[in-house]
């Protein structure tokens, strides 16, 4: 089993602790010690301070002159409402506010607003109005008088070009000036610092006043825009609807199309004849009717009485009347007369004569009758000529009448489009002197009665609080100069007595002689195998040296030669980090290695002992190149080998080297059960070619480390896999750092022993026994060649 013993020239095992240090792991105890000591620190201060007291004093007034020489400054806020609503005018607006009602637009809306009241549009206002290019507080050339004025009449001019004030007074306003929307409200406060209270006031004031004009004159300009642009176009509409309604007017009168209300005559014409047609015919069936009726009558027929609507006249009737006397005056003669009477002779004679005027007036009313047909249907004939001629008009006036829509339409829409234009041109030049914007100045800013920031007597304490602790650092600072600590006679009885718990002081007599310079020697001893330790005398006798040798009386395994030669130094002796649970993580981490299971002083105390070792193991093993595959492993299992592998790869990767760590360890705290416990893949899946080495590796955005997590089946991955695929995969980055976990560890640690270039052993303090070289030998074989040395890890 392994066991420390005693180089010729060291303590003995009763006066060293279990775990000695080197020289270049634990230095002698300096000056700087002495800060960690409070007893030491308050006796120093108390000593002198009268000098602290001075230096508040100084301070004090220091300060006091500094506030006398600081000008005062002055804020003055003037508040202006905002509504996102415009006043609405008219219904179309020129230019309507399309500010929607959620939440999200309406604020969009006020800071816009507010953007542009600290715009430089809005400044130059100001500037021009309260004539700030030529005031000296906001970079205006004072004016020269007297001497000033007759020596720069005197030089001679530099040719440069005059200089512009009004660039250094917005570059003064844009420092000066603070806009801000109040919360959840639509009020902009306009806070302007100045020297002068008026002078702010005023200022805030011509702000909110050049704001508004401003709006009032953007939208303004925007009408006047709109109005220009629609007169512009209305000559190009006018004539556009004159040439339209010209073709038109031309292609009417070249087809004939002449017509009002919406009809040509053609049609009005047509239809007027076709009523004429209709009461022709109507009339020819009556005249026709009448005829046929007035030649079935005769005279015997108006005898009997039947006497027909035709032929019913006055003179009919006077003739019936006629007729019947002289019949009657017939009828009364022969009755008494007889029938040979000449009386009854010129009755029949007046009964004749009734007769053939009957006939004769049913003659002529059978010719009328006649006569009136024959005019009918004559006209009938002539009115559907009529017809047929104004239909066979009517076609072609239809068919031109089709070209003629589409100009009627075309006129139609140009005279919509001008008349649209000429109303928006009126109402445009119309609203260009009415100002629409809902805003207004609900609080003027007045100037302030009290200076703004920080106070005199704030000044005044603050120079005297600063000067106190700047007294007290000079005063420790000198005393360090002035202390003089002597190491006590080994540098390992110290470290012995520090964990023991002695708080006295080391020996500062000067009688005491300093250690010897062979009991710091910075060298460690090899890695001696077994068979060394029967041979004590061979052994160089170097003080200070650590070695690991074989208890007498233990059987000794075999070791290979390339391992006996070999040297294995003591690297390092990691400290235990105290009071790690009372520490504070002070703002957000930035890396994901912070705040978790594993101490990383690295990053977190970069000056402390534990990193400062944990940086001398680094430039140890990087003594033969940075670009080297380091492999670190426990003697026992839970000897520190991932906080020590974590250190290390941090320690490079803040050095800007890009370093990668591995995780081959097992366990619940293994490093990929830390901090990246959601991975899926791992080194199985880089060597058998599923997935790059890029996609499977993870990279830590605060450091720049990438870290290749444990996962998949890494069981199955050989050392010539390692060496072939994954190292040839990596060779742009080194240090690789691989947590290999306890030597005696599952195949993976053992095939990246194979891979590797160096090994470290991490030897818990107190934690050997028996067994320990056989266990190397069986654990590593030829590959214990590789072991560049130990770190000795002291956190129990």
């Amino acid at each position: 089993m392994f066991t420390i013993e005693n180089a010729p020239g060291e303590l003995s095992e009763t006066k060293e602790p279990a775990g000695r240090r080197d020289a270049q792991a634990v230095p002698e105890p300096s000056k700087l010690a002495l800060l960690t000591d409070p007893a030491w620190l308050f006796d120093t201060l108390w000593r002198r301070k009268l000098w602290i007291v001075a230096a508040v004093l100084l301070g004090a007034v220091l300060a006091a002159l500094a506030s006398l020489m600081i000008p005062p400054k002055y804020v003055s806020t003037a508040q202006l409402f905002i509504d996102p609503r415009d006043l609405r005018v008219l219904q179309n607006e020129v230019s309507p506010n399309a500010v929607g009602s959620d939440p999200t637009s309406i604020t969009a809306y006020l800071e816009s607003q507010a953007r542009i009241i600290a715009s430089d549009s809005i400044k130059s206002r100001v500037i021009q109005q309260e004539g700030l290019d030529k005031d000296p507080e906001f970079g205006g050339e004072a004016t020269k008088t007297g001497l000033a004025a007759l020596i720069a009449d005197l030089l001679p001019s530099s040719g440069a070009p005059p200089r512009d004030g009004t660039l250094y007074a917005l570059s003064a306003l844009d420092k000066l000036v603070s806009v801000r929307r109040g919360e959840r409200t639509f009020v902009i406060d306009i806070s302007v610092t100045s020297r002068d209270a008026t002078k702010a006031a005023r200022i805030a004031n011509a702000l909110a006043t050049a704001y508004l004009e401003d709006q009032a004159a953007v939208r303004a300009e925007a009408a006047k825009r709109a109005t220009e642009a629609l007169t512009a176009r209305l000559e190009e509409l006018r004539n556009r609807l004159r040439l339209a309604e010209d073709k038109a007017e031309k292609y009417k009168e070249a087809n004939n199309i002449v017509g009002a209300g919406g009809k040509t005559i053609g049609e009005e014409q047509l239809a007027l004849n076709n009523a004429q047609l209709v009461a022709v015919r109507t009339r020819v069936t009556e005249a026709k009717a009448k005829y046929d009726q007035t030649r079935a009558i005769n005279s015997s027929s108006i005898e009997a009485g039947a006497v027909p609507e035709a032929v019913a006249s006055n003179t009919m009737t006077a003739l019936r009347a006629q007729l019947g006397a002289a019949l009657g005056k017939e009828a009364d003669l022969l009755a008494s007369l007889g029938a040979r009477h000449p009386a009854l002779a010129s009755a029949q004679a007046q009964v004749r004569d009734a007769r053939r005027q009957i006939n004769e007036e049913l003659a002529r009313i059978n010719r009328a009758a006649k006569i009136e047909y024959d005019r009918a249907v004559e006209a009938e004939k002539q009115i559907s000529r009529r017809v047929e001629e104004l239909k066979s008009q009517q076609y072609a006036a239809s068919r031109a009448s089709v070209e003629l829509r589409e100009l009627e339409r075309e006129v139609e829409s140009s005279r919509v489009v001008y008349d649209a234009f000429l109303r928006r041109a009126r109402e445009t030049g119309e609203l260009s002197g009415i100002d629409t914007t809902n805003a207004r100045i609900i609080s003027n800013a007045i100037p302030p009665l009290e200076k703004s920031g920080i106070t005199r007597r704030t000044v005044v304490m603050l120079g005297g609080i600063a000067g106190g602790g700047l007294g007290a650092l000079a005063v420790i600072g000198l005393a360090l100069l002035g202390a003089r600590p002597a190491p006590p006679a080994n540098a390992f009885a110290w470290g012995l007595r520090r964990r023991r718990g002695d708080k006295s002081e080391p020996d500062e007599s000067p009688a005491e002689a300093p250690a010897p310079a062979s009991q710091t020697a910075s060298v460690p001893a090899p890695f001696v195998p077994p068979q060394a330790a029967a041979a004590p005398d061979s052994i160089p006798k170097k003080a200070g040296w650590r070695r690991f040798a074989t208890i007498q009386g233990g059987q000794a395994a075999r070791m290979p030669d390339v391992v006996q030669a070999a040297a294995a130094p003591l690297l390092a002796t990691l400290p235990a980090v105290r009071h790690r649970r009372w520490r504070r993580n002070d703002g957000e981490p930035r890396s994901v290695f912070q705040h978790k299971a594993h101490l990383v002083d690295v990053m977190d105390k970069p000056n402390a002992a534990f990193a400062k070792a944990v940086r001398s193991v680094r430039s140890a093993l990087a003594k033969d190149g940075a670009q080297r595959r380091i492999l670190v492993l426990g003697l026992r299992p839970n000897a520190g080998t991932s906080t020590l592998a974590l250190n290390l790869a941090l320690d490079a990767a803040l050095e800007g080297l890009p370093a990668m760590l591995v995780d081959a360890g097992q366990g619940e705290n293994n490093l990929t059960q830390v901090y990246a416990p959601e991975a899926q893949a791992g080194l199985h899946d880089i060597v058998s070619g599923s997935a790059g080495l890029v996609r499977v590796a993870l990279q830590d955005e605060g450091t720049g480390l990438f870290f290749l997590p444990r996962r998949g089946r890494s069981d199955l991955v050989t050392a010539q896999q390692i060496g072939r695929d994954f190292f040839a995969a990596a060779r742009r980055f080194g240090p690789i750092v691989v947590d290999g976990g306890p030597i005696d560890g599952d195949r993976l640690t053992q095939r990246f022993a194979e891979a590797v270039d160096d090994i470290v052993l991490v030897i818990r303090e107190g934690a050997t026994g028996a067994g320990d070289i056989e266990t190397i030998n069986a654990a590593l074989g030829p590959n214990a060649a590789k072991i560049r040395g130990f770190v000795i890890n002291e956190a129990g």
